[in-house]
C-alpha cells in the first residue's frame, strides 16, 4: 500500500481509552517482534473500529518518518520512575528517530508485552528460520526518557 500522507505511528499496545479517543482513519503500526502483536492485536482491534492500519516493520519506523509519512509517534508505558518512562523495547528508539526527525512523541499507558523467550526470536510467524544454536536476547521493557515526549495519555491520539 503505498501511503502518500502523514498518519500517525502506534508502536506498542494501547488500553481501550487509546483506540476510543483515536480521531485517524489510517495508521501506521508497528509490527512488535517477536510474538507479533502490532499484527495481530492492535491491527484486529483497529479494523474492528474501522480504522485501517498499514503495518511495517519495526525497523522501517525511520524509514517512514524521513519520509515525512509520520504525523505522531504513540508509545506505551507501563510505568514511569523518576524521570524516564517504562515502555516495551524498540520504544526508545521510535522516541530517538521521532525526536531526530521533530515528530511529536505521545506517552499512554499501556499493555504489558507478551514475554517472549529467546526461541521466539528464531521464529518468524511461528516457523524456525534459523538455527537454535544462535544466542539471543530478548528485553521486555526498556527506559524511555521524558525529554523525548511531547505529550501524555489523555491528550487527543488522533494527532
Amino acid at each position: 500500500m503505498l501511503v502518500k500522507e502523514q498518519i500517525p505511528l502506534i508502536f506498542g499496545v494501547p488500553q481501550e481509552d487509546f483506540y476510543a479517543q483515536l480521531k485517524a482513519k489510517k495508521v501506521f503500526v508497528a509490527e512488535l517482534r517477536p510474538a507479533l502483536e502490532g499484527m495481530k492485536d492492535v491491527a484486529k482491534e483497529l479494523i474492528g473500529r474501522g480504522v485501517k492500519p498499514v503495518v511495517i516493520c519495526d525497523n522501517m519506523m525511520a524509514f517512514c518518518m524521513e519520509r515525512k509519512l509520520v504525523s505522531a509517534v504513540h508509545i506505551f508505558a507501563q510505568g514511569r520512575k523518576n524521570d524516564v518512562a517504562l515502555c516495551r523495547t524498540g520504544s526508545l528508539i521510535a522516541a530517538l528517530c521521532a525526536h531526530t526527525h521533530r515528530i511529536p512523541v505521545v506517552l499512554h499507558e499501556g499493555a504489558m508485552p507478551r514475554e517472549a523467550k529467546g526461541a521466539d526470536l528464531l521464529k518468524i510467524g511461528g516457523m524456525k528460520v534459523t538455527s537454535s544454536k544462535i544466542k539471543t536476547y530478548v528485553p521486555l521493557l526498556e527506559e524511555v526518557p521524558m525529554s523525548l515526549v511531547g505529550r501524555t495519555q489523555g491528550q487527543n491520539p488522533g494527532a
